[in-house]
C-alpha cells in the first residue's frame, strides 16, 4: 500500500517537474528575440484606444501608460544579431513604429507641455507643440536594441539612408496637426507596401496636405516637400509625365500624381500652375 502511495507520490511530483519545465520553456520562448511579435499588436492595442482621426488622447494614455511601455521595453530588447536577419519589410516597419511610439513617449513624459523660453526663445509655437521640448529630435535618447538612437538617427540615419523610401514621409509623425495624420493601428511587413501607398492617399484626400485648385491654377504643398526636396525629386514612374515642369519639379509633382485622382492628374498633366507651400501647423496633435 506505502509504494503504491509513494509510486503515485513520485508521479505527481513528476509532472509537476514537467509542467514546471514547459512553463520556465515557454518563458523564455517568449522572452527570446527570435519571437519578437512582427504584428505589433502591444502598439495596436494602444493606438486604437488612444488615437482617432489622427489625434491622440494624451491625457488617457498618460494616465494608462503599461502597454506602450511594455511595447518599447520589447523594442529595447530584440536581438541586433537577430534583426539582421529580419526582412527590409519588417525592418522598416519597426522603424516605422519605433518612431512615433518614441514621439508618443516624449509628448507623455513632458504632457502637459509649457511654452519653454529655452527651446523656443521667439515664441514661433504653439505653447503645446513638440517645439517647446529642447532636444527632442537631436539630443533625448531612446533604447532600441540595446543600443540609443535619437528621432533624428531613426529618421534621417536609418529610414532616409538605408532603408530608403520616400513614403516615410506620409506615416512618419511628429505629434504635430501640420504631420501626416498618425494611423490607429501599427505597421506589419505583410501589408507594408499597401499602407504606404494609402497613406499616400489619405495624405492627399483625408489629411488635406496637398490642395489642388484647378480654377485658380496652383498647387499648394506641404512643407515636407521642401524640406526633404532630395527625397522627392527623384521621383515615379510617372515622372516623365510631367516634362512640361520644370526639372526640379517634376518628380516631387510626380508623387503627388501617383496618388492623386484622375481629374486631379489631367490638371497636372495638361495645365499650367503655379506652386505654393502651404503654413505648417506645429499645434499638438491632442
Amino acid at each position: 500500500m506505502r509504494l503504491k502511495q509513494y509510486s503515485r507520490l513520485m508521479t505527481s511530483s513528476l509532472i509537476i517537474m514537467i509542467l514546471s519545465l514547459l512553463s520556465s520553456a515557454d518563458i523564455f520562448a517568449a522572452q527570446s528575440p527570435g519571437t519578437f511579435d512582427h504584428q505589433h499588436l502591444l502598439l495596436t492595442k494602444v493606438l486604437s484606444r488612444h488615437v482617432s482621426n489622427g489625434r491622440v488622447n494624451y491625457q488617457s494614455l498618460k494616465k494608462n501608460p503599461a502597454e506602450l511601455d511594455e511595447y518599447l521595453q520589447k523594442l529595447a530588447d530584440i536581438d541586433p544579431d537577430d534583426f539582421k536577419k529580419w526582412s527590409r519589410e519588417q525592418q522598416l516597419a519597426l522603424w516605422i513604429n519605433a518612431y512615433n511610439s518614441f514621439t508618443i513617449k516624449v509628448i507623455l513624459d513632458h504632457y502637459p507641455i509649457q511654452h519653454s523660453w529655452v527651446a523656443d526663445p521667439l515664441g514661433q509655437y504653439p505653447d503645446s507643440s513638440v517645439r517647446q521640448i529642447l532636444g527632442v529630435w537631436e539630443k533625448l535618447t531612446w533604447t532600441i536594441m540595446g543600443k540609443q538612437y535619437t528621432l533624428n538617427k531613426m529618421e534621417h540615419g536609418i529610414m532616409r539612408q538605408e532603408l530608403i523610401d520616400t513614403r516615410i514621409h506620409y506615416v512618419l509623425v511628429c505629434a504635430s496637426i501640420g504631420c501626416p495624420k498618425l494611423e490607429s493601428s501599427a505597421f506589419t511587413a505583410a501589408s507594408l507596401d499597401q499602407r504606404l501607398d494609402r497613406a499616400g492617399v489619405n495624405y492627399i484626400y483625408d489629411a488635406h496636405r496637398i490642395r489642388i485648385d484647378r480654377d485658380n491654377k496652383v498647387i499648394s504643398l506641404p512643407q515636407i516637400y521642401k524640406w526633404f526636396k532630395e527625397d522627392f525629386e527623384s521621383g515615379t514612374e510617372y515622372k516623365e509625365l510631367l516634362h512640361k515642369q520644370p526639372p526640379e519639379l517634376a518628380g516631387m509633382l510626380s508623387w503627388v500624381y501617383k496618388y492623386a485622382n484622375e481629374q486631379d492628374r489631367r490638371f497636372l498633366v495638361n495645365d499650367s500652375y503655379r506652386i505654393s507651400y502651404l503654413f505648417y501647423d506645429w499645434g499638438l496633435n491632442e
